[in-house]
Protein backbone atom coordinates (compact mmCIF):
# COMPACT_ATOMS: atom_id res chain seq x y z
CA UNK A 1 0.00 0.00 0.00
CA UNK A 2 2.95 2.79 1.09
CA UNK A 3 4.85 1.60 -2.43
CA UNK A 4 1.90 2.09 -4.13
CA UNK A 5 1.16 5.09 -3.10
CA UNK A 6 4.55 6.91 -3.48
CA UNK A 7 4.46 6.06 -6.95
CA UNK A 8 1.01 8.23 -7.07
CA UNK A 9 2.49 10.93 -5.22
CA UNK A 10 5.52 10.59 -7.53
CA UNK A 11 4.25 10.51 -11.12
CA UNK A 12 1.97 13.64 -9.56
CA UNK A 13 4.96 15.63 -8.83
CA UNK A 14 6.92 14.27 -12.48
CA UNK A 15 4.11 15.52 -15.03
CA UNK A 16 3.26 18.80 -12.88
CA UNK A 17 7.16 19.55 -12.77
CA UNK A 18 6.84 18.82 -16.76
CA UNK A 19 3.87 20.25 -17.88
CA UNK A 20 3.15 23.25 -16.05
CA UNK A 21 6.57 24.88 -17.68
CA UNK A 22 3.75 27.16 -20.08
CA UNK A 23 0.61 28.18 -18.46
CA UNK A 24 -1.36 31.35 -17.38
CA UNK A 25 -4.72 32.80 -15.35
CA UNK A 26 -7.93 31.01 -17.00
CA UNK A 27 -10.83 33.33 -16.08
CA UNK A 28 -13.16 31.22 -17.19
CA UNK A 29 -12.36 28.10 -15.03
CA UNK A 30 -14.64 26.63 -12.94
CA UNK A 31 -13.76 26.22 -9.24
CA UNK A 32 -14.44 22.63 -8.02
CA UNK A 33 -16.72 22.20 -5.49
CA UNK A 34 -14.64 20.01 -3.17
CA UNK A 35 -12.24 23.27 -3.04
CA UNK A 36 -11.72 25.27 0.41
CA UNK A 37 -12.32 28.34 -1.26
CA UNK A 38 -15.75 28.20 -0.54
CA UNK A 39 -15.93 27.99 3.06
CA UNK A 40 -13.41 31.36 2.71
CA UNK A 41 -15.97 33.05 0.32
CA UNK A 42 -19.07 32.13 2.55
CA UNK A 43 -17.59 33.35 5.62
CA UNK A 44 -16.17 36.39 4.27
CA UNK A 45 -19.65 36.91 2.40
CA UNK A 46 -20.76 36.75 5.80
CA UNK A 47 -19.55 39.91 7.28
CA UNK A 48 -20.22 41.98 4.02
CA UNK A 49 -16.52 41.75 2.11
CA UNK A 50 -18.64 40.10 -1.49
CA UNK A 51 -21.91 42.16 -1.86
CA UNK A 52 -22.30 41.17 -5.67
CA UNK A 53 -21.84 37.72 -5.02
CA UNK A 54 -25.06 34.87 -6.37
CA UNK A 55 -23.87 33.06 -3.42
CA UNK A 56 -26.10 30.29 -4.09
CA UNK A 57 -25.52 29.55 -7.58
CA UNK A 58 -22.52 27.18 -7.67
CA UNK A 59 -20.13 27.23 -9.29
CA UNK A 60 -17.85 30.07 -9.42
CA UNK A 61 -15.18 30.92 -12.16
CA UNK A 62 -11.92 31.50 -11.03
CA UNK A 63 -12.22 35.15 -12.80
CA UNK A 64 -15.67 35.95 -10.49
CA UNK A 65 -13.27 35.46 -7.02
CA UNK A 66 -10.44 37.31 -8.53
CA UNK A 67 -12.70 39.89 -9.92
CA UNK A 68 -14.01 40.19 -6.13
CA UNK A 69 -10.86 39.58 -4.29
CA UNK A 70 -9.38 42.76 -6.98
CA UNK A 71 -12.36 44.86 -5.80
CA UNK A 72 -11.31 44.49 -2.27
CA UNK A 73 -7.53 44.82 -2.85
CA UNK A 74 -8.11 48.14 -4.43
CA UNK A 75 -10.79 49.57 -1.45
CA UNK A 76 -8.09 48.66 0.85
CA UNK A 77 -4.77 50.40 -0.35
CA UNK A 78 -7.42 53.65 -1.31
CA UNK A 79 -7.97 53.03 2.54
CA UNK A 80 -11.79 52.88 2.29
CA UNK A 81 -11.38 49.19 3.79
CA UNK A 82 -10.47 48.34 7.26
CA UNK A 83 -10.40 44.44 7.88
CA UNK A 84 -9.72 42.09 11.20
CA UNK A 85 -6.92 39.57 11.15
CA UNK A 86 -8.84 36.36 10.62
CA UNK A 87 -10.33 38.55 7.75
CA UNK A 88 -6.86 39.55 7.04
CA UNK A 89 -5.77 35.62 6.72
CA UNK A 90 -8.53 34.64 4.58
CA UNK A 91 -8.22 37.16 1.73
CA UNK A 92 -4.25 36.93 1.80
CA UNK A 93 -5.02 33.09 0.87
CA UNK A 94 -7.45 34.14 -1.86
CA UNK A 95 -4.93 36.11 -3.23
CA UNK A 96 -2.29 33.46 -3.42
CA UNK A 97 -4.58 31.14 -4.87
CA UNK A 98 -5.83 33.70 -7.32
CA UNK A 99 -2.37 35.50 -8.28
CA UNK A 100 -2.21 35.13 -11.58
CA UNK A 101 -5.79 35.98 -12.53
CA UNK A 102 -5.06 38.61 -10.09
CA UNK A 103 -2.55 39.74 -12.27
CA UNK A 104 -4.49 40.05 -14.95
CA UNK A 105 -7.17 41.49 -14.22
CA UNK A 106 -5.19 43.97 -12.52
CA UNK A 107 -3.03 44.66 -16.03
CA UNK A 108 -5.92 44.90 -17.65
CA UNK A 109 -7.46 47.43 -15.88
CA UNK A 110 -4.21 49.47 -16.57
CA UNK A 111 -3.81 49.14 -20.24
CA UNK A 112 -5.30 47.52 -22.62
CA UNK A 113 -3.73 44.84 -24.69
CA UNK A 114 -4.53 41.95 -27.08
CA UNK A 115 -6.05 39.04 -25.41
CA UNK A 116 -3.65 35.81 -25.42
CA UNK A 117 -4.09 31.55 -25.64
CA UNK A 118 -3.68 30.60 -21.95
CA UNK A 119 -2.44 27.21 -21.40
CA UNK A 120 -2.89 25.76 -17.75
CA UNK A 121 -1.57 22.74 -15.84
CA UNK A 122 -1.77 21.34 -12.49
CA UNK A 123 -2.33 18.00 -10.19
CA UNK A 124 -2.99 17.73 -6.49
CA UNK A 125 -1.87 14.90 -4.55
CA UNK A 126 -3.87 13.81 -1.59
CA UNK A 127 -3.35 11.84 1.43
CA UNK A 128 -5.59 10.47 3.47
CA UNK A 129 -5.56 8.05 7.02
CA UNK A 130 -8.76 6.98 8.67
CA UNK A 131 -8.28 4.88 12.28
CA UNK A 132 -11.08 3.28 13.19
CA UNK A 133 -11.91 0.12 14.81
CA UNK A 134 -12.66 -2.97 12.56
CA UNK A 135 -11.01 -0.99 10.05
CA UNK A 136 -7.49 -2.09 8.37
CA UNK A 137 -7.92 -0.66 5.46
CA UNK A 138 -6.75 3.26 6.62
CA UNK A 139 -4.36 4.50 3.75
CA UNK A 140 -5.49 6.33 0.98
CA UNK A 141 -4.17 8.46 -1.93
CA UNK A 142 -5.96 10.86 -4.33
CA UNK A 143 -3.98 12.35 -6.78
CA UNK A 144 -6.41 15.18 -8.99
CA UNK A 145 -4.61 15.58 -12.14
CA UNK A 146 -6.09 18.99 -13.87
CA UNK A 147 -5.82 20.75 -17.68
CA UNK A 148 -7.29 23.95 -18.77
CA UNK A 149 -6.99 25.41 -22.36
CA UNK A 150 -8.40 29.29 -22.76
CA UNK A 151 -8.40 31.30 -25.88
CA UNK A 152 -9.26 35.10 -25.67
CA UNK A 153 -10.87 34.74 -22.58
CA UNK A 154 -14.00 33.68 -24.36
CA UNK A 155 -13.36 29.83 -24.25
CA UNK A 156 -11.89 27.29 -21.99
CA UNK A 157 -11.26 23.78 -22.04
CA UNK A 158 -10.99 22.29 -18.61
CA UNK A 159 -10.45 18.21 -17.62
CA UNK A 160 -9.85 16.71 -14.47
CA UNK A 161 -9.16 13.61 -13.77
CA UNK A 162 -9.09 11.32 -10.49
CA UNK A 163 -7.50 8.68 -9.71
CA UNK A 164 -8.48 6.79 -6.14
CA UNK A 165 -7.58 3.89 -3.97
CA UNK A 166 -10.24 4.67 -2.54
CA UNK A 167 -12.84 5.79 -4.76
CA UNK A 168 -15.72 3.28 -3.49
CA UNK A 169 -15.80 6.05 -0.10
CA UNK A 170 -16.92 8.82 -2.60
CA UNK A 171 -20.78 9.52 -3.58
CA UNK A 172 -19.50 11.82 -6.29
CA UNK A 173 -17.02 9.47 -8.28
CA UNK A 174 -18.99 6.58 -10.73
CA UNK A 175 -16.38 4.35 -12.10
CA UNK A 176 -15.01 0.76 -12.37
CA UNK A 177 -12.06 -0.43 -10.34
CA UNK A 178 -8.67 -0.52 -12.62
CA UNK A 179 -6.60 -2.97 -10.91
CA UNK A 180 -4.72 -3.09 -7.64
CA UNK A 181 -7.80 -1.25 -5.95
CA UNK A 182 -7.23 1.96 -8.00
CA UNK A 183 -10.05 3.89 -9.49
CA UNK A 184 -9.90 6.82 -12.03
CA UNK A 185 -12.97 8.92 -13.05
CA UNK A 186 -12.96 11.93 -15.49
CA UNK A 187 -15.15 14.08 -12.95
CA UNK A 188 -14.46 17.43 -15.06
CA UNK A 189 -14.44 18.18 -18.87
CA UNK A 190 -16.43 20.72 -19.87
CA UNK A 191 -16.04 23.65 -22.80
CA UNK A 192 -16.73 27.23 -20.98
CA UNK A 193 -17.86 29.64 -23.58
CA UNK A 194 -18.14 33.52 -22.85
CA UNK A 195 -20.88 35.39 -25.11
CA UNK A 196 -20.68 38.45 -23.13
CA UNK A 197 -24.32 38.09 -21.15
CA UNK A 198 -24.33 34.56 -21.00
CA UNK A 199 -21.81 31.95 -20.68
CA UNK A 200 -22.10 28.33 -22.40
CA UNK A 201 -20.90 24.81 -20.72
CA UNK A 202 -20.73 22.00 -22.70
CA UNK A 203 -19.73 18.74 -21.21
CA UNK A 204 -19.31 17.22 -17.41
CA UNK A 205 -19.28 19.25 -14.11
CA UNK A 206 -21.22 19.67 -11.25
CA UNK A 207 -24.05 21.83 -10.12
CA UNK A 208 -24.77 22.82 -6.74
CA UNK A 209 -28.04 25.24 -5.85
CA UNK A 210 -28.87 26.70 -2.39
CA UNK A 211 -27.45 28.30 0.42
CA UNK A 212 -26.71 25.52 2.96
CA UNK A 213 -22.94 25.11 4.51
CA UNK A 214 -22.40 21.18 3.84
CA UNK A 215 -25.57 20.18 2.16
CA UNK A 216 -28.69 21.80 0.20
CA UNK A 217 -31.85 20.35 -0.20
CA UNK A 218 -32.87 20.68 -4.26
CA UNK A 219 -28.75 20.19 -6.01
CA UNK A 220 -26.31 18.55 -4.55
CA UNK A 221 -22.66 18.13 -4.96
CA UNK A 222 -22.40 14.85 -3.33
CA UNK A 223 -23.59 13.06 -6.43
CA UNK A 224 -21.58 12.19 -9.97
CA UNK A 225 -21.67 15.03 -12.58
CA UNK A 226 -23.92 15.69 -14.58
CA UNK A 227 -23.54 15.41 -18.67
CA UNK A 228 -24.66 18.42 -19.43
CA UNK A 229 -25.53 21.73 -21.42
CA UNK A 230 -25.92 24.70 -18.90
CA UNK A 231 -26.67 27.98 -19.84
CA UNK A 232 -25.75 30.99 -16.65
CA UNK A 233 -26.52 34.45 -17.47
CA UNK A 234 -26.89 38.15 -15.90
CA UNK A 235 -28.48 41.39 -16.49
CA UNK A 236 -28.63 43.34 -13.35
CA UNK A 237 -29.47 42.17 -10.04
CA UNK A 238 -30.63 38.92 -11.84
CA UNK A 239 -29.13 36.00 -13.25
CA UNK A 240 -30.82 32.87 -14.57
CA UNK A 241 -29.52 29.56 -14.69
CA UNK A 242 -30.34 26.42 -16.61
CA UNK A 243 -29.03 23.26 -17.58
CA UNK A 244 -30.40 20.00 -19.56
CA UNK A 245 -28.75 16.63 -18.82
CA UNK A 246 -29.15 13.06 -19.15
CA UNK A 247 -29.79 10.64 -16.18
CA UNK A 248 -28.35 6.71 -15.89
CA UNK A 249 -30.81 4.33 -17.67
CA UNK A 250 -32.93 2.02 -14.92
CA UNK A 251 -33.92 -1.42 -15.74
CA UNK A 252 -37.00 -3.31 -15.39
CA UNK A 253 -37.76 -7.13 -15.79
CA UNK A 254 -40.00 -8.60 -17.54
CA UNK A 255 -42.91 -9.02 -14.82
CA UNK A 256 -46.35 -11.69 -15.72
CA UNK A 257 -48.10 -8.74 -17.84
CA UNK A 258 -45.22 -7.99 -19.63
CA UNK A 259 -42.57 -10.68 -21.18
CA UNK A 260 -39.92 -8.84 -21.97
CA UNK A 261 -37.63 -6.68 -19.28
CA UNK A 262 -36.81 -3.02 -20.44
CA UNK A 263 -34.11 0.00 -19.85
CA UNK A 264 -36.34 3.21 -18.64
CA UNK A 265 -34.64 6.19 -20.38
CA UNK A 266 -34.04 9.15 -17.92
CA UNK A 267 -33.84 13.02 -18.21
CA UNK A 268 -33.11 16.04 -16.08
CA UNK A 269 -33.95 19.92 -16.84
CA UNK A 270 -33.79 22.13 -14.18
CA UNK A 271 -33.60 26.63 -14.23
CA UNK A 272 -33.23 28.97 -11.24
CA UNK A 273 -33.70 32.85 -11.56
CA UNK A 274 -31.76 34.34 -9.17
CA UNK A 275 -32.05 37.93 -7.22
CA UNK A 276 -29.43 39.60 -5.60
CA UNK A 277 -29.90 43.04 -3.98
CA UNK A 278 -27.38 46.00 -2.56
CA UNK A 279 -29.32 46.04 0.48
CA UNK A 280 -28.10 42.50 1.44
CA UNK A 281 -31.04 40.31 0.10
CA UNK A 282 -30.10 37.33 -2.59
CA UNK A 283 -33.58 35.15 -3.75
CA UNK A 284 -33.67 32.22 -5.84
CA UNK A 285 -36.33 30.27 -7.11
CA UNK A 286 -35.76 27.07 -8.87
CA UNK A 287 -37.60 24.45 -10.64
CA UNK A 288 -36.22 20.94 -11.93
CA UNK A 289 -38.06 18.40 -13.78
CA UNK A 290 -37.37 14.49 -14.12
CA UNK A 291 -38.61 12.27 -17.09
CA UNK A 292 -38.86 9.36 -19.02
CA UNK A 293 -39.73 5.95 -19.40
CA UNK A 294 -39.61 3.29 -22.03
CA UNK A 295 -38.41 4.87 -25.53
CA UNK A 296 -39.13 7.97 -24.24
CA UNK A 297 -37.26 11.14 -25.69
CA UNK A 298 -35.92 13.68 -25.12
CA UNK A 299 -38.89 16.56 -24.80
CA UNK A 300 -37.89 19.86 -26.68
CA UNK A 301 -40.17 21.81 -24.16
CA UNK A 302 -38.59 20.77 -21.10
CA UNK A 303 -35.22 22.40 -23.31
CA UNK A 304 -36.63 25.59 -23.29
CA UNK A 305 -35.01 27.39 -20.19
CA UNK A 306 -38.18 30.41 -19.86
CA UNK A 307 -40.65 27.67 -19.81
CA UNK A 308 -42.28 26.61 -16.92
CA UNK A 309 -42.44 23.08 -16.28
CA UNK A 310 -45.33 22.74 -14.29
CA UNK A 311 -47.84 24.14 -16.77
CA UNK A 312 -46.33 22.46 -19.61
CA UNK A 313 -46.57 19.28 -17.91
CA UNK A 314 -50.16 19.97 -17.05
CA UNK A 315 -51.04 20.81 -20.90
CA UNK A 316 -49.37 17.67 -22.00
CA UNK A 317 -50.94 15.53 -19.66
CA UNK A 318 -47.93 13.57 -18.33
CA UNK A 319 -46.84 12.44 -14.89
CA UNK A 320 -43.32 13.78 -14.37
CA UNK A 321 -41.46 14.45 -11.39
CA UNK A 322 -41.18 18.41 -10.84
CA UNK A 323 -39.67 19.93 -7.77
CA UNK A 324 -39.46 23.15 -6.72
CA UNK A 325 -37.03 25.25 -4.08
CA UNK A 326 -37.14 29.06 -3.10
CA UNK A 327 -34.39 29.99 -0.69
CA UNK A 328 -33.55 33.56 0.92
CA UNK A 329 -30.12 34.98 2.48
CA UNK A 330 -30.41 38.16 4.70
CA UNK A 331 -27.38 39.35 5.25
CA UNK A 332 -27.92 42.82 6.17
CA UNK A 333 -27.13 42.72 9.60
CA UNK A 334 -22.93 42.93 10.63
CA UNK A 335 -21.24 40.20 10.93
CA UNK A 336 -24.88 37.95 10.11
CA UNK A 337 -26.50 35.71 8.12
CA UNK A 338 -29.88 33.98 7.93
CA UNK A 339 -31.16 31.40 5.21
CA UNK A 340 -33.75 29.62 4.31
CA UNK A 341 -34.37 27.01 1.47
CA UNK A 342 -38.23 25.75 0.79
CA UNK A 343 -38.77 22.38 -1.38
CA UNK A 344 -42.01 21.53 -2.45
CA UNK A 345 -41.82 17.74 -4.46
CA UNK A 346 -44.58 17.91 -6.72
CA UNK A 347 -47.29 20.55 -5.85
CA UNK A 348 -50.96 19.67 -5.16
CA UNK A 349 -52.70 23.04 -7.10
CA UNK A 350 -55.75 21.63 -5.81
CA UNK A 351 -54.54 21.25 -2.24
CA UNK A 352 -56.98 18.15 -1.63
CA UNK A 353 -55.71 15.22 -3.64
CA UNK A 354 -52.56 14.53 -1.31
CA UNK A 355 -50.60 16.23 1.10
CA UNK A 356 -46.98 18.64 0.13
CA UNK A 357 -44.01 16.69 0.09
CA UNK A 358 -41.73 19.41 1.72
CA UNK A 359 -38.72 20.09 3.04
CA UNK A 360 -36.68 22.97 4.70
CA UNK A 361 -33.60 23.96 5.79
CA UNK A 362 -32.94 27.28 7.90
CA UNK A 363 -29.92 28.57 9.09
CA UNK A 364 -27.39 31.14 10.75
CA UNK A 365 -23.78 32.38 9.63
CA UNK A 366 -22.50 34.78 12.57
CA UNK A 367 -19.31 35.52 12.46
CA UNK A 368 -17.50 37.04 15.58
CA UNK A 369 -20.29 36.12 18.07
CA UNK A 370 -20.84 37.88 21.14
CA UNK A 371 -17.41 39.58 20.74
CA UNK A 372 -15.21 36.59 20.02
CA UNK A 373 -12.64 37.53 17.74
CA UNK A 374 -12.00 35.31 15.11
CA UNK A 375 -14.24 32.93 15.27
CA UNK A 376 -17.33 32.03 12.67
CA UNK A 377 -20.27 30.12 13.82
CA UNK A 378 -22.58 28.16 11.95
CA UNK A 379 -25.95 26.65 13.33
CA UNK A 380 -28.68 24.81 10.88
CA UNK A 381 -31.65 22.95 10.62
CA UNK A 382 -32.66 21.04 8.04
CA UNK A 383 -36.26 18.71 7.75
CA UNK A 384 -37.58 16.49 4.91
CA UNK A 385 -40.77 14.71 5.00
CA UNK A 386 -41.43 10.86 4.17
CA UNK A 387 -42.09 10.59 0.27
CA UNK A 388 -39.78 13.42 -0.77
CA UNK A 389 -37.77 13.02 -3.68
CA UNK A 390 -39.92 9.65 -4.69
CA UNK A 391 -42.96 9.12 -7.31
CA UNK A 392 -45.35 6.11 -8.54
CA UNK A 393 -43.00 5.41 -11.44
CA UNK A 394 -39.60 4.49 -10.38
CA UNK A 395 -37.88 5.84 -13.12
CA UNK A 396 -38.91 9.20 -12.02
CA UNK A 397 -37.21 8.66 -8.68
CA UNK A 398 -34.62 11.58 -7.68
CA UNK A 399 -31.48 9.48 -7.69
CA UNK A 400 -28.56 9.22 -9.95
CA UNK A 401 -26.33 6.13 -9.76
CA UNK A 402 -27.86 5.43 -6.90
CA UNK A 403 -27.61 8.33 -4.79
CA UNK A 404 -30.30 10.58 -3.82
CA UNK A 405 -29.66 14.11 -5.60
CA UNK A 406 -30.68 16.41 -3.54
CA UNK A 407 -29.76 16.42 0.63
CA UNK A 408 -27.67 13.55 1.26
CA UNK A 409 -30.50 13.31 4.65
CA UNK A 410 -32.94 11.61 2.03
CA UNK A 411 -36.37 11.75 2.90
CA UNK A 412 -38.15 11.12 6.58
CA UNK A 413 -35.53 12.60 8.28
CA UNK A 414 -34.21 15.66 10.15
CA UNK A 415 -31.02 17.01 11.55
CA UNK A 416 -29.55 19.76 13.57
CA UNK A 417 -25.76 20.57 13.38
CA UNK A 418 -23.39 23.09 15.22
CA UNK A 419 -19.95 24.34 13.72
CA UNK A 420 -17.64 26.97 15.72
CA UNK A 421 -14.40 27.81 13.75
CA UNK A 422 -11.80 29.67 15.20
CA UNK A 423 -8.76 31.02 13.43
CA UNK A 424 -6.13 30.29 15.75
CA UNK A 425 -3.10 32.17 13.74
CA UNK A 426 -2.69 32.99 9.85
CA UNK A 427 -2.07 29.16 9.19
CA UNK A 428 -3.78 27.24 11.76
CA UNK A 429 -7.60 26.77 12.46
CA UNK A 430 -9.76 24.81 15.27
CA UNK A 431 -12.80 23.92 14.64
CA UNK A 432 -15.99 21.65 16.92
CA UNK A 433 -18.91 20.51 14.83
CA UNK A 434 -21.79 18.83 17.03
CA UNK A 435 -24.71 16.96 14.92
CA UNK A 436 -27.79 15.27 15.82
CA UNK A 437 -29.44 13.64 13.37
CA UNK A 438 -33.03 10.88 12.81
CA UNK A 439 -33.75 8.97 9.83
CA UNK A 440 -36.92 7.29 9.75
CA UNK A 441 -37.64 4.42 7.36
CA UNK A 442 -38.96 6.29 4.24
CA UNK A 443 -36.38 6.10 1.60
CA UNK A 444 -36.30 7.64 -2.18
CA UNK A 445 -36.59 4.13 -4.03
CA UNK A 446 -40.10 2.63 -1.35
CA UNK A 447 -42.99 1.89 -3.74
CA UNK A 448 -45.37 4.21 -3.65
CA UNK A 449 -49.12 4.38 -4.86
CA UNK A 450 -50.23 7.63 -7.59
CA UNK A 451 -51.88 9.13 -4.06
CA UNK A 452 -49.49 9.42 -1.16
CA UNK A 453 -50.92 9.12 2.51
CA UNK A 454 -50.79 11.58 4.75
CA UNK A 455 -47.75 11.11 7.86
CA UNK A 456 -48.88 10.43 11.01
CA UNK A 457 -45.70 10.14 12.69
CA UNK A 458 -42.64 12.17 12.20
CA UNK A 459 -39.95 10.33 11.59
CA UNK A 460 -41.88 7.14 10.50
CA UNK A 461 -41.27 3.61 11.84
CA UNK A 462 -38.51 2.73 13.76
CA UNK A 463 -36.05 5.87 14.09
CA UNK A 464 -32.81 5.77 13.92
CA UNK A 465 -30.75 8.54 15.86
CA UNK A 466 -27.20 9.73 15.49
CA UNK A 467 -25.04 11.65 17.67
CA UNK A 468 -21.85 13.08 16.06
CA UNK A 469 -19.00 14.63 17.99
CA UNK A 470 -16.15 16.42 15.92
CA UNK A 471 -13.10 18.38 17.04
CA UNK A 472 -10.82 19.95 13.93
CA UNK A 473 -7.33 21.00 13.39
CA UNK A 474 -6.16 22.74 9.76
CA UNK A 475 -3.13 24.04 8.88
CA UNK A 476 -2.68 25.89 6.28
CA UNK A 477 0.31 28.29 5.41
CA UNK A 478 0.13 28.81 1.99
CA UNK A 479 -2.95 28.32 -0.90
CA UNK A 480 -1.08 25.14 -2.08
CA UNK A 481 -0.42 22.95 1.07
CA UNK A 482 -3.72 22.31 3.63
CA UNK A 483 -3.46 19.49 6.24
CA UNK A 484 -6.62 18.60 7.91
CA UNK A 485 -7.02 16.47 11.26
CA UNK A 486 -9.91 15.38 12.78
CA UNK A 487 -11.21 13.03 15.79
CA UNK A 488 -14.70 11.99 15.75
CA UNK A 489 -16.99 10.22 17.97
CA UNK A 490 -20.24 8.94 16.81
CA UNK A 491 -23.12 7.36 18.73
CA UNK A 492 -25.92 5.24 16.70
CA UNK A 493 -29.50 3.96 18.36
CA UNK A 494 -31.88 1.80 16.34
CA UNK A 495 -28.92 1.57 13.31
CA UNK A 496 -29.72 1.46 9.94
CA UNK A 497 -33.50 1.21 11.61
CA UNK A 498 -33.63 -1.86 13.42
CA UNK A 499 -34.41 -1.78 16.98
CA UNK A 500 -32.35 -2.20 19.30
CA UNK A 501 -29.14 -2.28 16.86
CA UNK A 502 -26.39 -0.41 18.59
CA UNK A 503 -22.71 1.50 17.18
CA UNK A 504 -20.39 3.55 18.64
CA UNK A 505 -17.38 4.46 16.96
CA UNK A 506 -14.44 6.69 17.41
CA UNK A 507 -13.02 7.85 14.36
CA UNK A 508 -9.34 9.37 13.62
CA UNK A 509 -8.95 11.15 10.08
CA UNK A 510 -5.73 12.79 8.25
CA UNK A 511 -5.73 14.81 5.32
CA UNK A 512 -3.10 16.21 3.47
CA UNK A 513 -3.48 17.95 0.13
CA UNK A 514 -0.99 19.67 -2.20
CA UNK A 515 -1.14 21.50 -5.17
CA UNK A 516 1.80 21.70 -7.58
CA UNK A 517 1.24 24.85 -9.54
CA UNK A 518 3.13 26.82 -11.66
CA UNK A 519 1.88 29.52 -14.08
CA UNK A 520 3.27 32.33 -16.80
CA UNK A 521 2.34 33.91 -19.32
CA UNK A 522 2.94 32.96 -23.04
Amino acid sequence: MVTKALKIVLIAFLLSSVLSSISKATLLENIPLDSWVYAVVDELHCQGLFPSLHKNVKPYTRGEIASLVLEINLRQKEGVLRLSDSQLWLLGKLNQEFRFELEELYYKKQKKDEDQTVLRYGTSPIAHTTLTEGDSSYGRVQTRFETSLQFDKRFVLKNRVVIDTKAEKERRYEGREWKNHLTGVLDEAYANIDFGYFRLLLGRDHIRWGPGREDVLLLSDQIPPFDMIKLEGGVGSFKLAYFATVLDQVYFPPLHHRLSGFWAKRYLSGHRLNLKLKMGVEMGISEVVLYGGNNRDIEPYYLNPLLPYYGEQFNQDMDDNILWSFDIVLSMFKNKELYFELLIDDFQYDFESEPHQTGFQVGLNYAEPFGLRRSYVNLEYTKINNWVYGQNKPWNRYTYHGWGMGSILGPDADRWSFELIYHFTKDIDLAFLEEYRRKGEGRIDLPQTSAVPSSKKFPSGVVEYTNQSKFMLTYQPSANLKVDLSAEYNKIKNLENESGKKENALVFKANLSWNFWKERRF
